[in-house]
């Protein structure tokens, strides 16, 4: 494998426990209420769902009663329609009536499992299908259960909708906090040029992770392969400067868009892109956010722009929705002060981000719970900004989130500036180093350097694949253009 964790008997991984054959039981059988009728629109209670999902209407009807022991056994069901979920909400759910007529709020609603497939072991197999006798092995079903080291997967028509790990035993799990952790880049490749930023996303279609490298000027996609990176497609970026990329589904197309960053004159001026035919093409040009998507398991709620010109830089945060090749704006996004949507991201509940004044921020909800005591400086992706006075202003790589011994942790990048050279007006970074920011207890984190992390001049990137690979691009210049240059490194973690 090209990542290597060496654990020595700190966890024995189980299958099915009876706890997580009921996780999954209840994932299967979500269930609610209908709590508001408008015509063909009916608002659900139930929560977790996906869109394109189907409930079932269920009208409750008399009691069912034990004639000799007059014990009830619950009310009679009676199918009455069929809704289509269209809209998610943090707390209910709106859809579509397309079977049925004259519900009314009190309706029960029952998530429709038309099929389910499996793929995974035999044991696997052999426990979901206890628990639900009708399971298929392979392919082609709405839902499907995937059996992977830390736990099982469930997808709903290709899409990651649930993930329920797998119980351990033995040695009582430790907090990561005490665990000291070694860390090694294994260099892959080296870059044709200085990379501003970096991300991964299936923006083919085909269900696998593509390494997408922002460099100035234009924007490369690459294929990963076991030991290398190989070129896919290019696009030569329109006039301005690029500070960030960003890979995400933010539409209803079963693949990824590239949304890249850009600052033209005084304000933003970014570009969204796809990939059609093998070519990469211009979905929107010209947007005036710098936009990011803060949870990439949950895409359409979390795609947000922050508007960015020369009188407040960073300034009001927007939630989008890509609508065929529109842009919507969707309402105000209440971003904590000093935010910055370049370094943002969600951590379960979380909201990390550096700040305006380089430092690590962790947010729960409306309350600061996290602040760094050093400085997280930038990276060699900036933008000059000439109105009345000229101003660099210069933007944060993101983290990235990443599983390691069933820990889900967030690994962010921490430049360290070096002297900026007066007479050249080069910025110069002296090293780039990893932090690891994870959960001690609720709503209490913590961070911790990564030993063995520091790299040679700046961390540009930090990106993880779906099959647990984390990558690491790094920059370095020099006084001339032509030095300037980028490497590409595979991680691996050790215990020690």
């Amino acid at each position: 494998m090209a990542r290597i964790i060496t654990i020595f008997l700190f966890f024995l991984s189980l299958g099915f426990s009876d706890e997580l054959k009921e996780k999954l039981k209840a994932f299967f059988e979500r269930e609610g209420y209908v709590i508001k009728v408008e015509g063909d629109r009916v608002w659900v209670d139930i929560k977790n769902l996906r869109e394109k999902e189907e409930l079932t209407v269920l009208r409750e009807g008399e009691e069912i009663i034990h004639p000799i022991t007059k014990q009830s056994f619950g009310k009679e069901l009676e199918r009455i329609g069929k809704i289509v979920v269209e809209e998610v909400k943090d707390n209910f759910s709106v859809g579509k009536l397309v079977e049925g007529k004259g519900l009314k709020p009190g309706d029960r609603v029952k998530v429709e499992i038309k099929s389910l497939c499996y793929e995974g072991s035999e044991e696997g197999y052999f426990l979901l299908s206890s628990v639900f006798p009708k399971v298929e092995k392979g392919k082609g079903c709405a839902y499907t259960v995937k059996e992977f080291e830390r736990g099982y997967g469930v997808e709903f028509k290709g899409s990651a909708v649930a993930f329920f790990e797998k119980p351990t035993v033995g040695i009582p799990r430790a907090s990561l906090e005490d665990i000291n952790i070694l860390v090694k880049g294994k260099f892959v490749k080296q870059l044709p040029s200085l990379p501003i930023s970096a991300d991964v996303g299936d923006v083919v279609g085909d269900g696998r992770d593509y390494l997408v490298v922002l460099f100035s000027g234009r924007v490369e996609v690459y294929e990963i392969v076991r030991n290398d990176i190989v070129l896919k497609a290019s696009y030569s970026l329109p006039a301005g400067v690029p500070v960030s990329v960003v890979v995400a589904p933010i539409a209803d197309e079963k693949k990824d868009y590239i949304i890249v960053n850009m600052v033209s004159g005084t304000r933003a001026s970014s570009v969204i892109l796809r990939m059609v035919g093998g070519v990469l093409v211009p979905v929107l040009k010209d947007v005036p956010y710098i936009m990011g998507v803060l949870d990439k398991s949950k895409p359409k709620e979390t795609f947000l722009g922050q508007r960015f010109d020369s009188k407040v830089k960073f300034g009001n945060v927007i939630r989008l929705s890509l609508e065929g090749n529109k842009l919507q704006e969707r309402g105000i996004f209440l971003a904590p002060r000093g935010f910055k949507i370049d370094s943002a991201i969600y951590y379960g509940n979380y909201l990390i981000f550096v700040d305006s004044s380089g430092r690590l921020k962790v947010f729960e909800g409306d309350s600061e719970i996290y602040a760094s005591e050093d400085s997280f400086d930038g990276s060699y992706a900036y933008a000059e900004i000439v109105e009345d006075i000229k101003d660099r202003v210069i933007f944060h790589p993101k983290p990235a989130l990443f599983s390691l011994m069933n820990f889900r942790l967030t690994l962010v990048p921490k430049n360290t500036g070096g002297n900026v050279l007066k007479i050249l007006d080069i910025l110069k970074f002296s090293r780039g180093e990893l932090v690891i920011v994870g959960e001690r207890k609720k709503s209490l984190v913590f961070s911790k350097t990564v030993r063995g992390s520091e790299f040679l001049e700046a961390i540009q990137a930090v990106v993880s694949t779906k099959d647990g690979r984390v990558f690491v691009l790094t920059g370095r210049v020099g006084t001339i253009p032509v030095q300037n240059k980028g490497d590409l490194y595979e991680l691996e973690f050790r215990l020690l």
